[in-house]
């Protein structure tokens, strides 16, 4: 689940940055960060919402936690945190 709402969270960011805010400045169209903003908010939340618990749960360690976070924060940072939660995962004992 973390590494799918990763890669959402960056799907979002990255057509907020690249889509919707372009389009609100070059284009005049407001409605475009209107739709988009709050969509992105809503994914980043319920991100950092599973970043926690999974945290909680022992799943990730603090470091771990923190590094996605910040990752969240960072345009294609969602992607690393895909790649490197997919290697992480993979690296676990069954």
């Amino acid at each position: 689940m973390l590494r799918r709402l990763a890669l959402a969270e960056a799907a979002t960011l990255l057509a907020l940055i690249m889509i919707a805010v372009p389009l609100k400045y070059a284009g005049g169209v407001t409605e475009a960060t209107r739709l988009m903003g709050p969509i992105h908010g809503l994914t980043f939340l319920v991100f950092c919402w599973a970043i926690v618990r999974s945290w909680s749960e022992g799943l990730i360690v603090g470091r771990d936690a923190a590094r996605l976070f910040i990752g969240a924060c960072l345009p294609f940072g969602g992607i690393v945190n895909e790649r490197w939660l997919r290697t992480k995962l993979a690296e676990r004992p069954a």
